[in-house]
């Protein structure tokens, strides 16, 4: 015998994403950016001992985003991924008897935590280009706190522009702001000034997709000293472990380049690898992240394909919005690229 699980999770089934049925060695289902250089793990060598035995502190971390954002250091706050700042936002402000407005289709961890948090999910829908403000707005309630941003978006690359954004800003009344951001760094326009302009929102954003530090699980969330006090208040003092934050630190730096030389390719990518991708899907959505999603009479046919070829692309068949579809993370490889446009021109 054991006990009844809360109704939020009783019906649920973990995350999980659709495995290929062929052997790959080229993944590009879960939109991870470069690679970095083996000389970050030399210099995580180099620390010594103590930045495994000791409580780890995300200060420094913190100060170091904080410069490049100009904003004070406790405006910062370091989190375990964007994701684990997403979380403790809905931990935070959402409860039974409140709503959050998400977009759909969106970012499928964001629903979850919302949901474990009592709160009532609603929904505006964004699938075309322009962002839909009167939409967006419409779609909260008396009972919504927190009305979510997700630009760009996850799984269409669309992004919000800065009139839609300030405009949906100015009707948010006292609703939280909450401005998912990981993908900015590969969008047109960064909008996370614009938004920590408005003393009611949050950004998150992560260190997983442009900087390429998937594995290390580490993001931010930052804003107004109060409500980051908030979601300090909302998880664990040692969430984020010390060789985490001491090798994001490091390559705040040292990758600098590195990450500059992916970003600019990943625009071009995005670019050629719809123009490929018009020929044969149904449609291709406008992406300004490092993945370009598009639908298919038979996304799972054309996901087999790309599997037979060593190569793991995303699908989403437990969503009826994007059955048909999937989704193709931009390698930033030249030598994967070729592989990926080989694969589309034999679709």
């Amino acid at each position: 015998m054991i006990p009844e699980p809360v109704p939020a999770i009783r019906d649920r089934r973990r995350y999980s994403v659709p495995q290929p049925k062929h052997p790959v060695d080229l993944r590009l289902d879960g939109n991870e950016g470069p690679v970095p250089d083996r000389a970050l793990l030399e210099r995580l060598l180099a620390l010594g001992p103590e930045v495994v035995r000791r409580y780890p502190s995300a200060s420094r971390l913190e100060a170091r985003l904080a410069e490049r954002l100009s904003i004070p250091p406790e405006s910062v706050l370091v989190t375990a991924g964007a994701d684990e700042a997403l979380d403790r936002v809905c931990r935070a402000f959402l409860a039974p008897g409140r709503s959050i407005v998400l977009p759909e289709p969106g970012f499928e961890m964001l629903e979850r935590y919302a949901t474990m948090a009592g709160a009532e999910v609603r929904r505006y829908p964004w699938a075309e280009t322009e962002f839909p403000v009167t939409a967006a707005c419409d779609a909260a309630d008396d009972t919504t706190v927190v009305m979510a941003i997700v630009s760009p978006n996850n799984p269409t690359g669309l992004a919000i522009a800065e009139a839609e954004f300030r405009a949906v800003a100015e009707r948010s009344g006292d609703m939280l702001l909450l401005c998912d951001f990981a993908y900015t760094d590969l969008a047109d326009n960064d909008l996370t000034q614009v938004a920590l302009e408005h003393p009611n929102a949050i950004v998150t954003r992560s260190l997983s997709k442009a900087f390429g530090l998937a594995g290390v699980r580490v993001g931010y969330a930052c804003g107004n000293l109060d409500l980051i006090e908030c979601l300090r208040a909302a998880g664990s003092p040692y969430s984020v472990a010390g060789p985490s934050l001491a090798l994001a630190e490091e390559w705040l730096t040292l990758g600098a380049e590195t990450v500059g030389r992916y970003l600019a390719r990943i625009r071009d990518e995005r670019k050629e690898l719809a123009a490929a991708l018009a020929g044969k899907a149904q449609r291709v959505w406008p992406s300004q992240a490092n993945f370009v999603l598009a639908s298919f009479d038979d996304a799972e046919a054309i996901a087999d394909h790309f599997a037979e070829r060593g190569i793991a692309i995303r699908r989403f068949p437990d969503k009826p919005a994007l059955a048909d579809c999937v989704r193709i993370t931009c390698p930033g490889n030249p030598e994967a690229f070729e592989r990926v446009l080989r694969a589309v021109e034999e679709a």
